[in-house]
């Protein structure tokens, strides 16, 4: 009786833990991390697997591990399914292709595609030196190769016929398969032949493991309470080469950080300085003076003066705000808006022809131009005030500059999307007129 009450026991708690992860994944106010539902679900197979032992025990035989390894595997099932098309952490966007689009295909289709192998592998490889997070990194290499190999624990020992290589490659080729074809279809995360790659090896590799004679009858020992020989020699190779792998893992997640954070403290050391501007001009005559110029305006001080405005860099360097803007000396990241906010005083003039959009909301703006051997968009200052809170209290104002590039007419229109919904709120249409002097007149249409 006693083996009966502590199986309930630890099968309440599994359901606990089932019913803490069901409540992260339809509840806001509760988040967790891969690793949070990871803990979760692998707590609750140890309570499981506790709870089926002991009933096994009490009703001598071994039904309940039967049964706890089908649900060991719809947890898995769960938590990979969740990871590779309903979690919106990692762009995922589940089934729904509501809002499926020319534009968001096209977009994907650019962005989000790869079918040439090795591509997306040699790129990270290649991003171990640079700023790419350190996470994104490892799920991206190690977290594919991993993803899958649980499927070669469960398949062969729920069904008989995964027990040949050849089938169990093939089973893992058509999983993987529609996974990416679902991806690719609701446009949700990325489609990839390198995570096929990936998927599919990381499964094989862990297939030929477990199916080490000594290692296969320990998990059928474990598992399904079988009573095989198991020979201690090869158990304690396979763990000590197990354990390797994990402390090169964890040395080559460790040093990978590192790189991580020494470069990116070398570029925070680029953007994070004072600045303060010098004026050592005496009072002149009013007369404009061209400093600076960028691709779309042209600066100017309201004197000359150029030869004698400074900027002091952290306390102690020195320079001519011309220099630091036409041909910067120094490691240090400087534009015209961090001495404009240190206080530099100056005109501007557009360079084009511009429009300027203002209003509420949280939108951004879809481009589309008739005829683009006449014109192209440039985009000028812009800036927005996102209020998640209360959306309603969001604001944008942006700034788009009209280039010319040869004479003739032309159209274009502007489409503001609400980001919240990739709703269109509005549409801005404009007949472009470029004379052969690359003057631009424009009107707005209807």
């Amino acid at each position: 009786m006693v083996k009966k009450v502590s199986s309930i026991i630890f099968y309440i708690i599994a359901i606990l833990f089932l019913g803490v992860y069901g409540l992260a994944e339809i509840t806001k106010h509760l988040y967790l991390s891969e690793f949070g539902r990871l803990s979760l679900l692998c707590g609750s197979c140890v309570f499981l697997y506790f709870g089926g032992f002991i009933l096994s025990k009490y009703r001598k035989d071994n039904k309940a591990m039967k049964i706890n390894l089908w649900i060991f595997f719809g947890l898995y099932l769960l938590l990979f399914i969740t990871l590779t098309l309903f979690d919106q952490f990692w762009g995922r966007n589940g089934l729904t292709i509501v809002n499926w689009s020319k534009e968001m295909f096209n977009v994907y289709i650019n962005n989000s595609l790869n079918i040439i192998p090795f591509k997306t592998i040699i790129e990270y490889i290649g991003a171990f030196d640079s700023l790419l997070d350190t996470r994104a990194v490892m799920f991206n290499l190690l977290g594919n190769i991993v993803a899958c190999m649980p499927f070669a624990f469960f398949l062969p020992l729920l069904f008989k016929k995964q027990n040949s290589f050849k089938k169990f490659a093939l089973t893992m080729i058509i999983i993987v398969l529609v996974i990416e074809l679902l991806q690719f279809i609701t446009l949700s995360g990325s489609c990839d032949i390198d995570d096929i790659i990936l998927n599919v090896s990381g499964a094989l590799i862990m297939y030929a493991v477990l199916k080490i004679k000594s290692v296969n009858n320990l998990i059928k020992n474990i598992f399904l309470l079988e009573k095989n020989k198991v020979e201690k020699k090869s158990i304690i190779m396979i763990i000590i080469c197990i354990a390797i792998i994990l402390i090169l893992g964890v040395m080559l997640v460790r040093s990978r950080q590192k790189v991580f954070d020494s470069n990116y403290n070398e570029i925070m050391s680029t953007y994070n300085f004072t600045i303060e501007i010098v004026d050592e001009s005496e009072v002149t005559a009013q007369a404009l003076e061209k400093f600076y110029e960028d691709e779309y305006h042209t600066y100017y001080f309201s004197s000359i003066k150029s030869d004698y405005v400074y900027a002091v860099i952290n306390g102690n360097e020195k320079y001519l705000v011309k220099d630091l803007l036409n041909n910067n000396p120094t490691k240090y990241k400087i534009n015209i808006s961090k001495l404009e906010d240190a206080g530099l005083k100056f005109i501007t003039e557009n360079k084009y022809e511009d429009i300027v959009l203002k209003g509420k909301g949280n939108l951004s703006p879809k481009i589309s131009i008739e005829d683009t051997s006449i014109m192209e968009i440039g985009y000028g200052k812009s800036f927005s005030n996102i209020d998640g809170d209360n959306p309603e209290n969001s604001y944008y104002e942006m700034q788009f500059f009209i280039v010319p590039l040869k004479s003739g007419n032309t159209e274009f229109e502007i489409k503001l999307v609400n980001n919240e919904n990739n709703e269109v709120v509005s549409i801005e249409r404009y007949k472009i007129s470029v004379n052969n002097d690359l003057k631009v007149n424009y009107e707005k249409t209807k």
